[in-house]
């Protein structure tokens, strides 16, 4: 059986304080309970029976607790949660029924308060319309009909008011999982200047999380590590965002390690906390027919120590910046197949079959060149393997930007054939007038 406390609207008390008692209630006597709203609780009562009596004696200590906390909540016991909930929100006072009796219980109370229960929906005020035209007010006039007939007209949904209505509709409590807290922390009894016994207790303190992560289906998207220091400033954050979701506290830890090495905080170590963000695992299938890749976390590990050899600025994906300035880019985290950004295809004219298309090999960096400049337009170019003369040329195309950064540019770029066969793009820095090839056309 089940108990429901309804908590109706409080008048001058604090309903946040009311809600906070009736839970508090519900906890004394049940570790087992269902929030169904902000006001309604329901708790199974059978484990209690040996230890206080019959369900009577269990409304009654129930009742002598909430008048100990000054709650003025409706109580029902029913032989299932729905009919339980239902009772205690019509009904004032204690409300008790014994199991084969529910119907004749929930026969008064309309149809309309049944509805209201629910959150509302236009299938719900279909339904309710329906009653009204077939003349149904009550529970009792909605269970006298027969369940095929209410089955063929409203299908499901019709099935399970007319169950509400008889009280029986038999289901387990939806029982909320506790919120599981992914953060550690770990007082030192003396301060710890040296790596290695540190990542030590880091490992035990990663390992529990992980287990934690493991057994809810999560992920580790980040990691935030707080070494608490014994000097100023007192603490030292870390931060390590992985690309790809990670749960092997091996490779968290290898990471972390890489990053202690190079940012080291110089200063004694008394404590650190360790904070992990989960998110939803990362899911991939394997192909037979596919060359094999590294696995993520290797290659994450192998990425933060080509960072430590060449700095974090000079190792990772680039990525297009949203820039005017040509070849603007900058270099971002790791990116995976499933995590790299999508970006949308250029559209195709129609009929281009006929349609002349180069491509474009650039050089990097761009190639310094000579160029002589007769009647405003190059004539000749003269670079590293380059040299000819121009047979014919489109430009200039001027772009500029950025003039309020301490690195604007200001370039003229020109399309030229030379003479040899080849078809180059070269441009113009101003106001310095230095030329560059900036690549070839194939």
């Amino acid at each position: 059986m089940y108990a429901c406390l309804y908590l109706p609207p409080p008048g001058s008390a604090s309903a946040e304080l009311a809600l906070t008692e009736l839970i508090d209630l519900a906890l004394e006597f049940s570790p087992i309970l269902e929030r169904t709203a902000d006001d309604t609780v329901v708790f199974p009562i059978d484990a209690l029976r040996k230890m206080i009596g019959s369900p009577h004696q269990i409304a009654s200590e129930i009742c002598r607790y909430g008048y100990e906390r000054k709650l003025q909540a409706h109580l029902a016991i029913a032989a299932n949660p729905d009919t339980a909930i239902l009772l205690a929100h019509y009904f004032p006072g204690v409300t008790l029924v014994t199991p084969g009796e529910e119907r004749f219980h929930t026969a008064s109370i309309p149809l309309s308060f049944l509805l209201a229960l629910s959150p509302p929906s236009s299938q719900q005020m279909d339904i309710l319309s329906n009653f009204e035209r077939w003349g149904l007010k009550t529970c009792e006039d909605l269970a006298a009909l027969p369940e095929k007939g209410v089955a063929e007209r409203l299908g499901a949904a019709g099935v399970y008011w007319r169950n509400l209505a008889l009280g029986k509709i038999n289901r387990p409590l939806r029982v909320s999982a506790p919120e599981t807290c992914y953060q550690e922390q770990m007082e030192l009894e003396y301060p710890v200047e040296l790596l290695e016994p540190l990542l030590f207790l880091l490992d035990r303190v990663l390992c529990e999380l992980c287990s934690r992560l493991r057994s809810q289906s999560r992920a580790a998207r980040q990691l935030e590590v707080t070494l608490i220091l014994d000097s100023k400033p007192a603490e030292y954050i870390a931060k390590l965002e992985f690309p790809v979701p990670l749960q092997e506290p091996a490779t968290m830890l290898k990471l972390l390690q890489l990053h202690l090495e190079r940012h080291s905080p110089n200063a004694p170590i008394t404590g650190f906390i360790l904070k992990i963000d989960p998110v939803e695992p990362r899911v991939l299938q394997e192909g037979l027919f596919l060359p094999p890749t590294p696995a993520p976390g290797k290659l994450q590990i192998t990425m933060a120590r080509i960072a430590a050899m060449v700095g974090d600025a000079n190792a990772g994906t680039p990525v297009l910046q949203n820039s005017h300035r040509p070849d603007a880019f900058q270099l971002t985290a790791l990116y995976t197949d499933s995590s790299r950004p999508t970006h949308i295809a250029r559209n195709q004219q129609a009929g281009s079959e006929n349609t002349l298309r180069l491509a474009m090999r650039l050089f990097r960096p761009a190639l310094e060149a000579r160029v002589t400049v007769v009647e405003y337009a190059p004539k000749k170019i003269d670079s590293f393997g380059i040299a000819g003369n121009v047979i014919r040329s489109a430009g200039p195309w001027r772009t500029s930007g950025e003039w309020w950064t301490p690195k604007p540019w200001n370039r003229e770029e020109w399309d030229v054939a030379l003479d040899d066969g080849s078809i180059y793009r070269i441009y113009c820095e101003t106001p310095a007038r230095d030329w560059f090839v900036y690549g070839i056309y194939d």
